[in-house]
């Protein structure tokens, strides 16, 4: 539908970032092997700001997509930025703190995200779960549990919140509930590898993306 909306006004902003958006998320939730993915992502949301650089939405995008290209500064700025241009962004807040959290500032994270939820009280899974994350980040381990499992009510089959649980009960040797999220994530996604994630993995901290690792391989995963 973003295709067709491009075809029917070559200057609609929005739709080059939020057509670049989908693109990321195929590569991010491995819809898409092909590396060539996340660059068509950011080559279209790098299109909506030439065509309109005021536009929040654009700014919020390209935020996630250099998450996951590892440009982590830029990342940050982005995000700033959108909420900069639109101060009541519930979804800028909510992208800003996930970038947060994988550039290693939790305690960040825990504001925006809530500033999140506060302008959108109808907040979906992504909100409560990046709030969570950074708990965990932090060895909050109770709190993020608690936090998580509200994302997962939320959307169940979502990978990343069973992904958080799974690594979360396996460091608090919870060992049959650690099993149990991963076997979810094997639902969810059967091509799900630790060696997959670790390549894609855009914790700016390398350190953190091997205690995952380690937590999700207790857990079973291979």
């Amino acid at each position: 539908m973003f295709e067709k909306a491009i075809a029917l006004d070559p200057q609609y902003a929005a739709a080059y970032a939020l057509l670049g958006f989908l693109y990321t998320v195929r590569w991010v939730l491995d819809w898409s092997q092909d590396p060539q993915t996340l660059e068509q992502g950011l080559t279209l949301e790098q299109k909506a700001l030439a065509l309109n650089d005021s536009l929040p939405v654009a700014h919020r995008v390209l935020c996630w997509t250099y998450v996951w290209k590892k440009q982590h500064d830029l990342a940050v700025a982005e995000g700033l930025k959108a909420i900069a241009l639109d101060p009541n962004d519930a979804d800028s807040y909510s992208i800003l703190s996930q970038a947060f959290n994988l550039v290693g500032e939790p305690e960040e994270a825990i504001g925006v995200a809530e500033k999140a939820m506060r302008l959108n009280p109808h907040y979906p899974a992504a909100y409560i779960n990046s709030l969570g994350w950074a708990y965990g980040l932090l060895g909050r381990d109770e709190e993020a549990i608690v936090a998580v499992k509200r994302a997962v009510a939320l959307n169940p089959d979502w990978l990343p919140p069973h992904l958080f649980l799974a690594a979360i009960y396996s460091n608090l040797g919870r060992e049959e509930e650690a099993r149990a999220e991963a076997e979810e994530m094997l639902r969810i996604n059967p091509n799900f590898s630790l060696e997959g994630f670790r390549q894609k993995s855009p914790y700016k901290d390398p350190l953190i993306t091997e205690r995952i690792l380690a937590n999700l391989r207790k857990a079973g995963l291979k």
